[in-house]
Parts: C-alpha cells; structure tokens; sequence
C-alpha cells in the first residue's frame, strides 16, 4: 500500500480531515472491531466497513474482470444478489492470484485503497 503519510496528506486534500488511528493489523471486520475498541483518537462516530473483491465466471479467453464492493459491514454482500443486480453470472470471490496480479494486495488485506494499486492495463472503459 502506499506510504501512509501520502495517504493521509491526499486524503486531507479531499477534505477528510480526522486524523488516523494507528492499530494492528486485522484480517477481517471483526477483528478490527476489537482492535478498535482500544484505539485512542477515534471519533465518536465511524462505520465499519468490509471490501470484497469478486470475479464473475467467464470464459478464460476473456480478460478478468473482477468487481469490488464496498459496503457497511452490516449490508447483506451475498454473491449472489450482487451478480444478479450487475447480471453477471456466478460471482464467487477472486483467487488469491488475481487479488496479488491486478490489486497488488493478499486475502486479509482488502481495502479501497487496493483500487490506487491496479495497474492501467487492468482498468476498462
């Protein structure tokens, strides 16, 4: 990921001025749940969140095409429903391959900024 520092510069830039609590690493919303009930600077108000990362059967002649969603961590995220609402056919998480291949990024490891890090020939029109 990218230096936090620049993050948190770019970020200032957009506006979000709060500023980041430092904690360690969470492999999923609940464990960063947890990890966040120690943080010190939280704001009174925050909404968890979870990303995830899908790819869609098609064949293997096509290029991938993998859609992340990002959502409230209480939102139903049922590949299912996803798939059909963007009527794509069986979503089904992505591979470990194409989470480190497009998104630079590992299982555990998933977040919106995962999207800086896909390289231009990944990025459709």
């Amino acid at each position: 990921m990218a230096d936090v520092n620049a993050l948190v510069s770019k970020l200032s830039s957009l506006g979000f001025n709060e500023p980041p609590v430092e904690h360690a690493a969470a492999e999923n919303v609940q464990q960063w749940a947890e990890l966040l009930k120690g943080a010190a600077g939280l704001p009174s108000h925050y909404v968890l969140t979870k990303s995830l990362i899908f790819k869609p059967k098609q064949p293997k002649s096509e290029s991938i095409a993998p859609v992340m969603v990002i959502a409230a961590n209480e939102t139903e995220t049922s590949p299912k429903a996803i798939g059909a609402e963007l009527k794509l056919k069986d979503l089904r998480f992505a591979s470990d391959e194409v989470l480190k291949d497009i998104f630079q990024t590992a299982k555990g490891s998933v977040s919106p900024f995962a999207l800086a890090q896909v390289p231009q020939e990944h990025i459709g029109n």
